[in-house]
């Protein structure tokens, strides 16, 4: 196999894996299988998104658009080098103009930001200023439904005071991966 079609198709398995473990996150954020009680995760994308387009002080389409146009350059890209063919592509760059998750999952860091005329730190802040925001609306909402009790939340707070949160992508940590083009929509065809 070509090295780049292998990297693609190790990039399609990263990505899966990334999306597969969004849901269990997002599942047992809302109490369902794969636990963990309240912590640093459970935020969907969409929620992600919109909070750091607020601490970036732009609007919200405008930080989906750059997503997305991140993400159609990427697509793009992988054509050209001959890793998928002009209609994966096309497929490819449908499913990023109607599903964010994928959108960001195959959008680069570097070009979200050039997109929004930022440089890629000033990006990165407003999303791990976004996680931090969302895991402390978590921690509130579980503290006022009961599920966890005041000196809990205190330390859940306090961990995450000293947490280093990922920034636009993440590896893990709070749930939102770093995964390229996913979905399974291709799986490594050529």
């Amino acid at each position: 196999m070509p090295k780049t079609v292998n990297r693609f198709v190790v990039t399609v398995v990263a990505a899966a894996a990334t999306l597969l473990a969004v849901g269990v996150v997002v599942a047992s954020a809302h109490g369902g299988p794969g636990g963990g009680g309240p912590g640093f995760g459970g935020a969907s994308v969409s929620s992600l998104v919109t909070q750091a387009a607020k601490d970036l002080g732009v609007t919200r389409a405008k930080l989906v658009t750059a997503i997305q146009d991140s993400a159609a350059t990427r697509i793009a890209a992988a054509a050209d080098d001959g890793d998928i063919t002009s209609d994966q592509a096309d497929e490819l760059k449908a499913e990023a103009q109607d599903n964010l998750s994928y959108a960001y999952a195959v959008s680069e860091t570097k070009t979200v930001a050039s997109n929004l005329g930022i440089a890629t730190t000033a990006l990165n802040t407003g999303f791990r200023s976004a996680r931090k925001t969302l895991a402390t609306a978590r921690i509130d909402k579980a503290l006022a439904a009961g599920d966890i009790t005041a000196d809990e939340a205190t330390a859940l707070k306090t961990k995450l005071a000293g947490a280093t949160l990922p920034g636009y992508k993440s590896g893990g940590g709070f749930g939102l991966g770093g995964g390229e083009f996913g979905g399974g929509h291709f799986g490594g065809r050529r």
